[in-house]
């Protein structure tokens, strides 16, 4: 349980825009494989530009890190025989792209968004044939538009309610009781109207973490002066984990192992900023929330039934397929990347303990993760991301800030160091995967 704690404790067819707008009943696959399939028409630099950027604009979005991104459009400026220079950052994008007879020069900002991964398997098969010469910049720039235009699969009840079960699941790997999981995942749906609520306003997404961080905090506080049998720990933690930046933490120190210094230090701060804004939150709550007058009384929490440990991961699984934005149909492969992450890290943690463990687990999953992709010829995403979000050290990084804001400057020194040796170990495991086992494509 320690390893849990320390892991876990975050076109239609070209120059016919209308009809591809409101095609909305069309698949994602339909949208890239409809229309026809003749021969490459002529290459001009405006066409492949415009399709260049847009393809990056969605690929930063859809949290595609720089290195990955970068050859990606390597790739396809090979596939149109024009010279390629591009800087990627995870806010900004520069780009040449040149022919024999000029060159053009863009800066593109770019907004990171959430991970969409029906949308990043879409993007992979108009690459692809993009790449195979069947398509057109033009044609296939108008197809991008309407992939990226789609709207999300699943909806804002939908992922309130995949905040909720990852909660109550996270309580249970924690070690929480019997009233630890309905509340846990009773407040990791508040946290999820929240979320849902920053979409439409932008200066409450800039606030996100600290508030619902003090959300959770002062309800959680406030349960346990209640008199019910549950520890507030375990609910903060739980309830605020899909909000712990821990993925961007490892991807950050990806690129900053690949040399991506700009675009890994960028990332790097945009995590600490994240926790600093958690810490806050939930100093606040709590200092509000012990105002109130405590309850002596204490409630005898339920035991949980024996197997809710062996279906707490695969639950978590389904819940992060709605997160993550999968198609129903890859919920199989989502599930096969959290058994692999899971057996992986009790192999590591049985090996090399369990900060170092994580470089066993992370390794094994990228290796499946290009195999899939190389067998399936579908994005490496599909099984890295769901198998990295159970490793990542979001929950370590978050309890070295709790500690600094108690004063407890040893403890947060020490666990920050455990922070960032998991993020490194599990970044060097995804490296050592990359080199036995290499990547057909960057996407």
């Amino acid at each position: 349980m320690d390893l849990w704690l320390l892991q876990a404790a975050r076109v239609m067819t070209g120059r016919r825009p209308r009809k591809s707008r409101t095609s909305a009943g069309s698949s994602l696959d339909e949208l890239v494989s409809a229309g026809p399939n003749d021969a490459l028409a002529e290459v001009g630099l405006d066409p492949s530009l415009r399709f260049t950027l847009r393809l990056a604009r969605g690929l930063i979005s859809y949290g595609m890190p720089a290195y990955r991104v970068e050859d990606a459009l390597e790739r396809v400026a090979d596939a149109l025989e024009l010279e390629i220079d591009v800087f990627c950052t995870p806010t900004a994008l520069i780009v040449t792209l040149a022919s024999e007879q000029e060159a053009k020069t863009r800066v593109l900002r770019v907004s990171p968004g959430a991970t969409d991964l029906e949308k990043l398997s879409a993007l992979y098969e108009l690459v692809g044939r993009v790449e195979r010469r069947e398509l057109s910049p033009a044609d296939a720039a108008a197809r991008l538009d309407t992939i990226l235009a789609k709207p999300a699969r699943y909806g804002d009840v939908s992922t309130a309610l995949a905040y909720a079960l990852v909660s109550a699941v996270s309580a249970t790997l924690l070690g929480g009781g019997g009233y630890d999981i309905p509340f846990a995942g009773l407040l990791g749906l508040v946290v999820g109207v929240l979320e849902a609520l920053a979409k439409k306003v932008p200066s409450l997404a800039r606030l996100l973490p600290a508030i619902a961080s003090f959300t959770v905090s002062f309800g959680a506080t406030f349960i346990a002066v209640e008199g019910l049998a549950v520890r507030p720990s375990v609910l903060l933690l739980a309830a605020t984990l899909v909000l712990l930046p821990g993925l961007t933490l490892t991807t950050a120190m990806v690129e900053l192992a690949t040399a991506h210094l700009v675009s890994g230090t960028s990332r790097l701060m945009a995590a600490v900023v994240t926790f600093l804004q958690l810490g806050f939150g939930v100093a606040l709550g709590r200092h509000v929330a012990d105002l109130l007058p405590h309850v002596p009384r204490v409630r005898e929490a339920p035991d949980l039934p024996w197997w809710t440990e062996l279906a707490a991961p695969f639950a978590a699984a389904l819940s992060f397929s709605v997160l993550l934005r999968a198609k129903p149909e890859d919920r199989g492969w989502i599930l096969l990347s959290a058994g692999i992450s899971l057996a992986g890290s009790r192999l590591g943690g049985w090996l090399l303990g369990a900060e170092l463990g994580a470089f066993v687990a992370a390794m094994l999953v990228a290796s499946a993760a290009h195999l899939f992709a190389r067998l399936k010829d579908r994005p490496i995403a599909l099984i890295l991301t769901p198998g990295i979000l159970f490793l990542v050290p979001g929950s370590v990084g978050f309890l070295s800030v709790r500690s600094l804001l108690e004063g407890d400057v040893s403890t947060a020194i020490e666990t920050g160091f455990r922070m960032l040796l998991i993020a490194f170990a599990i970044a060097a495991g995804m490296l050592v995967a990359t080199a036995a086992v290499p990547p057909r494509k960057p996407i």
